[in-house]
């Protein structure tokens, strides 16, 4: 199973940004806090496993739901082969918590085959962005094992709807496809558990704690975000060095 090693920059700020709209400015700097450049390269040396003398096919993104289309696209050349494992070194989980994409993918998308899932781009509310591609990657069955890898002050944002046996400590990604109308019977989100559904087969999910994390062994592709939505201005010089850990000119050619 090939390894992708999966990096959002907002991993290195003091504290989490989350909302439900992404800001139309950069964050405060006096608000949020990059850590220092050479702490966040050493993380990224020690536990990541990353050389800039030795880059790791890959890319570097601005959004981070930009990677879904480079995975995408590697699928459809046959540079990536799915299933494939996934490391997300992230301030979030990006599984959809908070987002109706969750009630859409439960009772919409995964009642369509797998080959003619088609993720929705639009402006709807449950379009694929920046908080749910990993959701959709999962939902379209291209993730065979994920590690999350998460910020010290993390509040568990996995979406435990997602997860094998409502839970978000099972240990194991299950989509579940639930019949139509969900939303209007469910009054209280826990009423969910109560109906039937058809799960879709189970993934392998850890999620470990960043000062508990060192990768075993060297990753495939890697791919780094900037994610300017979720930073401030001080992240772009950690983003200008961390790009050398990659390079999109080592991807094989389809």
């Amino acid at each position: 199973m090939q390894r992708i090693l999966d990096i959002d920059l907002d991993f290195f700020l003091d504290r989490i940004f989350h909302c439900q709209d992404e800001p139309k400015r950069r964050l405060s700097s006096k608000e949020y806090r990059v850590e220092p450049i050479d702490e966040a390269l050493a993380y990224l040396r020690e536990h990541c496993g990353l050389a800039e003398a030795q880059p790791i096919p890959g890319e570097v993104c601005k959004h981070h739901k930009e990677v879904f289309f480079h995975w995408e696209r590697m699928i459809r050349d046959g540079v990536l082969k799915t299933p494939f494992e996934v490391i997300h070194v992230d301030a979030h989980a990006d599984m959809g918590l908070g987002n109706l994409s969750s009630l859409y993918i439960a009772e919409e998308f995964l009642a369509q085959p797998v080959k003619r899932r088609r993720v929705p781009r639009s402006k709807e509310p449950w379009a694929l962005n920046n908080c749910n591609f990993i959701l959709y990657a999962l939902a379209m069955r291209w993730i065979g094992r994920l590690t999350y890898v998460t910020h010290p002050r993390c509040q568990d944002d996995v979406q435990w709807m997602h997860m094998k046996d409502f839970s978000s400590k099972s240990g194991f990604v299950q989509l579940k496809q639930f019949e139509p109308g969900l939303a209007e019977r469910v009054k209280d989100p826990l009423d969910v558990k109560k109906f039937p559904f058809e799960a879709e087969p189970e993934v392998p999910m850890a999620v470990v704690p960043r000062e508990e994390f060192r990768i075993d062994g060297r990753p495939d592709f890697v791919f780094i975000s900037q994610s300017p939505t979720y930073t401030p201005r001080e992240v772009d010089e950690l983003f200008a060095r961390a790009k050398k850990f990659t390079s999109p000119q080592l991807l094989p050619v389809g």
